[in-house]
Order: C-alpha cells, then structure tokens, then sequence
C-alpha cells in the first residue's frame, strides 16, 4: 500500500525535474556573447535593420531577435535551427531577405506568407519534405532558393511569384515542373539540376540550360585562372631557385678565387723570406 508521503516525495521528485528541464532550457535560451555582440552590431553599424547571426551553433532564434522591429536582413545560416516558429513572421513583417540554409529545419510556417515585403528566401541544404503554401502569396519575392532538400512536389501556385527571378531547386526529388512556371515573366536563372523531372515546361527547361552553361563557362574559367595562377606560381619558384643556385655558383667561384689568390701571396712571402735569410 503506497503512503501520502510516497505520493509526496515522487510529486517532489517531478517538481524538480521540472525545474531542471526549465534551468536547462533558460541555459540553452540564454544569450550567447556572440548573439549579444551580433545586436550590438545590428543597432550599431546597421541601424537596426540587419543582423548576421550565422555559424553560432544555435539550436534557437534567440529572443532579442523578435524586439528588432525595423529588421530588414536575418541571416541564420549554418545552425542547429529545425523550424522557423510561427511568431517571429508576426514580429518581423518588415523582413526583405531571410537566410536559413545549411540547417536542420523540417518545417517553415503557412504565416510566412506575412513577410510581405519579403524579396529573397534561402531555404536550402535543410531537411524540407515540401515548401509551406504560405510562400507561393509573398507577391514581392525574386529568389527562392531550396536547394540540397527532400522536396518532391513544387504546387502550381508557384505561378503567383510574379516577381521571381530565380528558382534554385536543385538536388531535391522533383519529377513535375508545374506549366504555370511558364507564366513568370522576369525568371532569368533556373537550376533544376539533380532532379528525376520528367515534365517541365520549355521555357523553364531553356533556362535550365542556359544556367548549366553559364556554371560550366564559370567553371572552366575557374579552373583555367587556378592553371594560370598555379604556373605563375611554380614559375616564381624556380625563378627563385635559379636565384639561389647562382648566388651558390658566384660564391663558390668567389671563393676559390679568394683561396687562389691567398696561395699566390704564401708562395711570394716564403720566396721573399728565403731570399733574405
């Protein structure tokens, strides 16, 4: 038969799990030097209206982010992030260019669609299964970038962006570009590559042309001015070997020189010396 006081110690024990749990998560909420220093920055240098708090290991957005009302630039790549919460589309209306690749997120809020003023969105190299529809209203949008994901489906809606000009899409598992893609007028770059697409409009599909010759030309170049570069440089080297290999020479030469000329001296002052005596 269980006691009251058993009852009270386990309620006792699950206070203070609780209250570890939450001492763990203020810890891990707490702001960072590095977050600190990165709003600092954002209110110093750029007046509010950017912050860069890539590469900071975050598992969170941290709270001071929702207080920057006129934020017009977050970047958020290369963390530990896997979601975008909901309240920060409400606080952050004002957002024009959102970086959240190189993370783990699974999930982008319906809401973002309140970001409108928002003009490029970088969701890429993340764990995405699908693009929120949310998306497919933000009206002034240009980039959509969602690359390195497990997106299999891109909805016709994707015909609303009208301002798009380029849609990355590449390693994804994408079989059907939607015909409304057609409909966007100012789209000038397309990467489609790594993608099992077998229906794609024309148009969408010369543009995905066109940019896989522009990366093989910047490639080529690429790799010709790394040649170029790299042959100026074991030219420098040898140039400076050659250097050092006549210095050798001519103090080799100065040398023996200088030992030709000592013997000549001994051999004279011993001839004078026998002379005298």
């Amino acid at each position: 038969m269980t006691s009251v006081a058993s009852f009270m110690d386990n309620s006792d024990i699950g206070e203070d799990k609780d209250s570890r749990d939450t001492d763990l998560l203020n810890g891990l909420l707490e702001p960072t030097t590095e977050i600190i220093e990165a709003v600092a920055n954002c209110h110093s240098k750029f007046g509010g209206i950017r912050i860069n708090l890539g590469s900071l290991n975050l598992a969170f957005i941290p709270f001071e982010v929702k207080t920057l009302k006129d934020l017009r630039i977050l970047n958020l790549r290369n963390n530990k992030l896997t979601m975008f919460p909901s309240e920060f589309c409400i606080c952050l209306q004002d957002l024009e260019e959102l970086n959240l690749s190189q993370n783990q997120i699974t999930y982008i809020p319906e809401n973002i669609s309140a970001f409108s003023n928002l003009r490029k969105i970088s969701v890429g190299w993340n764990k995405l299964t699908e693009l929120p529809m949310g998306i497919f209203d933000l009206a002034a949008l240009q980039e959509l970038r969602a690359e390195n994901n497990m997106i299999r489906v891109i909805p016709g809606q994707v015909g609303d962006l009208h301002a798009l000009n380029t849609l990355v899409l590449n390693h994804n598992f994408i079989s059907v570009i939607p015909l409304r893609c057609a409909e966007l007028k100012f789209l000038v770059k397309v990467d489609l590559s790594e993608n099992p697409v077998e229906i794609c409009p024309s148009s969408i599909l010369l543009l995905h042309q066109k940019n896989e010759l522009l990366l093989q030309k910047s490639k080529r170049k690429g790799l010709i001015k790394r040649s170029i570069l790299l042959k100026k440089t074991i030219n420098e080297q040898l140039d400076s070997i050659l250097a050092e290999e006549k210095k050798e020479i001519f103090l080799f030469h100065e040398n023996e020189s200088l030992q030709d000329r000592s013997g000549i001296g001994g051999v004279q002052e011993e001839s004078t010396t026998s002379l005298l005596r």
